[in-house]
């Protein structure tokens, strides 16, 4: 059977692609954000800041961005991931349906001749 909507199939594999492409990119991210206070590179540090007097607050800012960054990285990762894979179940739903009406019409046209 023909394949058809060929520009629907690269779409749909286009929104995976993205979905896994986000999904290392979230990844890459937590871990820079979770490594860089232990290394002591802490993010979005300003001396003399209204937080300057809390201790430890580069790593806790740290897991706190990194919770984040994994739940909205993971989310939109899912969500790229899960639209690309409705693209191709619609496609196979067409594609099915197809090959039921076709068999639905060989069967009717099998009888008719029969019929005569």
């Amino acid at each position: 059977m023909e394949k058809k909507y060929s520009a629907l199939r690269i779409i749909g594999t286009i929104y995976k692609v993205a979905g896994v492409v986000v999904a290392v990119i979230t990844v890459l991210v937590v871990l820079i954000s979770l490594v860089s206070p232990v290394v002591g590179m802490p993010m979005g540090r300003m001396p003399g800041g209204a937080m300057d007097f809390l201790p430890g607050r580069g790593i806790l800012a740290s897991l706190f961005f990194s919770l984040l960054a994994l739940i909205y990285g993971g989310v939109v990762a899912l969500t790229l991931f899960a639209l690309g894979e409705g693209i191709y179940l619609l496609l196979a739903l067409e594609e099915n349906t197809r090959a039921t009406a076709q068999l639905l019409q060989a069967r009717e046209t099998d009888e008719v001749k029969r019929g005569q």
